[in-house]
C-alpha cells in the first residue's frame, strides 16, 4: 500500500469505518511506515483524550441564561435585519431611477441641434473675454514664450 493511499484511510481507522480487510492492510502498512505510523498516532491524540476525559455537564441554568441574552440582544438586530433589507430592496431602486435619469439629461442632449452643443463645447474652453493671442499660443508648441505671452495678454 502506498502512504497516500494509507493516509486516505487513517481518519477511517480512527473512526472504527475499515472493513477488516482494509484495517489489516492498513496495520501492515503502518508497521513498515514510520512517518504513517507516527501521523496515526498524532491523529489519535485527540480522541484518546476525549476517552479519558468525563464529559462536561452544563449547569441547569445554562440555557436560560443563554436564551435571556439572546431575547437582550434581539430588539438590536431586528433593527439591524430590518435596515440591512431596506438597503438590499432601495439599491437596485436608486440605481433604475439614476439611469433613467441619465438617459433622460443624454436624450435633451442630443436633442439640441449640433451647432448649439460646438457653441456650448467651445464656451467651455474658451470664454469671450480671451483674446485672440490666446487662441494662438494654444494652436502651437508651448514654449516657455507662449505661456508668458498669454499670462500677459490677461
Amino acid at each position: 500500500m502506498k502512504c497516500k493511499t494509507a493516509r486516505d484511510l487513517l481518519f477511517r481507522k480512527i473512526d472504527a469505518e475499515l472493513s477488516g480487510d482494509e484495517d489489516a492492510r492498513l496495520e501492515e502498512h503502518l508497521a513498515g511506515c514510520a512517518s504513517c505510523l507516527r501521523e496515526y498516532r498524532l491523529l489519535r491524540i485527540p480522541s484518546l483524550v476525549a476517552r479519558s476525559s468525563t464529559p462536561i455537564t452544563p449547569s441547569p441554568w445554562f440555557c436560560q441564561g443563554v436564551r435571556a441574552r439572546i431575547e437582550e440582544e434581539s430588539p438590536g438586530m431586528a433593527l439591524w435585519t430590518s435596515v440591512q433589507t431596506l438597503a438590499h430592496r432601495m439599491i437596485p431602486t436608486l440605481a433604475g431611477v439614476t439611469l433613467a435619469l441619465l438617459a433622460a439629461f443624454a436624450y435633451l442632449q442630443m436633442r439640441a441641434p449640433d451647432a448649439a452643443l460646438f457653441r456650448d463645447y467651445d464656451g467651455v474652453y474658451l470664454s469671450d473675454d480671451q483674446s485672440h493671442r490666446m487662441l494662438v499660443a494654444e494652436q502651437t508648441d508651448i514654449t516657455y514664450e507662449s505661456v508668458l505671452t498669454a499670462i500677459a495678454s490677461r
